[in-house]
């Protein structure tokens, strides 16, 4: 956002706002941009490919690691203190910026992805070298929840991961919950668009639903925690159908609650609270129990009459 657009967004802020509440919210929509400034130019965090040797990786999108911890004695995988690392990046689109470079093209090689997460959209994304790309959102998209739910990307994965032929070592299952819509509370569903703050147009997150104060901090939270439990039920079912010794549950990003004036998770912004993640380590036994419904592969997917823009936006980007 140039200096220009800024102040136009911060004028129409205080005319609808008012100029307590208005200029409060532009000054953080200032702090933001001056942000993301400085993160695209210096950035901290651990690429997720150096961080031991893992042979699957679950991504559950978007979620704190406090918000881990505040249900971890509620699963026996995971620790009762929850460890935690910085990624690399404050976006999913970003994550994948980040991981997907030159210098990590033997990994690239070497790794299925099983992906909830339509920003794997990008032609980037597909032509990295993956033996295996399954986007799931493309044949397995909710259109009564906005979303995709973790369960096709579950059975997706044990599907993969069982095949005699499958060329890869490596695996990343990447679920999209605890990121919103919370699947289990209507509030989070079929909000209104914005016309300022989030981008005209676009659907207003749960994030900036907090900051302009029409949520609680509790009702937000007590949805996003649901979410996690939820995702994690599914979570606990993989892991009781793969074969993996070292299985790793960590996230792409977190969530601001408000640290630094960041609400959600913009992209290339530095501040801790969005960056900070769940890192568990833990292990995986197939017991042959279950036969997951696999419904589609991406590449016998036509994605031609997909609007992606449109699915994103039901995620709250622009």
């Amino acid at each position: 956002m140039s200096f220009t657009d800024w102040i136009n967004e911060s004028c129409e802020l205080v005319s609808e706002q008012g100029l307590r509440r208005g200029g409060r919210l532009a000054a953080q929509e200032f702090g933001v941009g001056v942000g993301r400034r400085v993160g695209q130019r210096i950035n901290y965090g651990e690429s997720f490919w150096e961080r031991g040797d893992w042979d699957v990786l679950v991504l559950l999108d978007a979620c704190r690691h406090d918000l881990m911890q505040s249900v971890a004695d509620e699963w026996a995988f995971l620790p009762d203190d929850v460890p935690s690392v910085y990624s690399s990046a404050s976006m999913s689109e970003e994550f994948l910026e980040r991981h997907l470079t030159d210098e990590y093209q033997a990994e690239i090689e070497n790794t299925a992805m099983v992906a909830a997460n339509a920003f794997t959209r990008h032609d980037w994304v597909h032509e990295a070298g993956w033996p295996h790309l399954d986007e799931v959102w493309t044949h397995s998209w909710s259109e009564d929840d906005g979303t995709v739910l973790p369960r096709p990307v579950t059975d997706a994965a044990v599907d993969y991961w069982r095949r005699d032929d499958r060329q890869a070592d490596q695996m990343i299952v990447w679920y999209l919950q605890p990121h919103g819509p919370f699947v289990h509370e209507e509030w989070s569903h079929g909000f209104e668009k914005s016309e300022i703050g989030d981008g005209a147009g676009v659907h207003k997150s749960v994030w900036n639903r907090l900051r302009d104060g029409e949520l609680t901090e509790e009702q937000l939270w007590n949805g996003y925690r649901r979410n996690l439990e939820f995702v994690l039920e599914d979570v606990q079912l993989l892991l009781r159908n793969l074969d993996a010794e070292n299985v790793v549950i960590s996230s792409d990003h977190a969530n601001g609650l408000g640290e630094w004036g960041v609400y959600g998770h913009p992209k290339y912004v530095p501040a801790p609270a969005v960056k900070r993640v769940p890192w568990i380590e833990t292990t995986a036994t197939d017991a042959g129990g279950y036969e997951p419904a696999y419904q589609a592969r991406a590449d016998e997917t036509d994605t031609a009459e997909i609007d992606v823009d449109e699915r994103l936006s039901a995620l709250g980007y622009a």
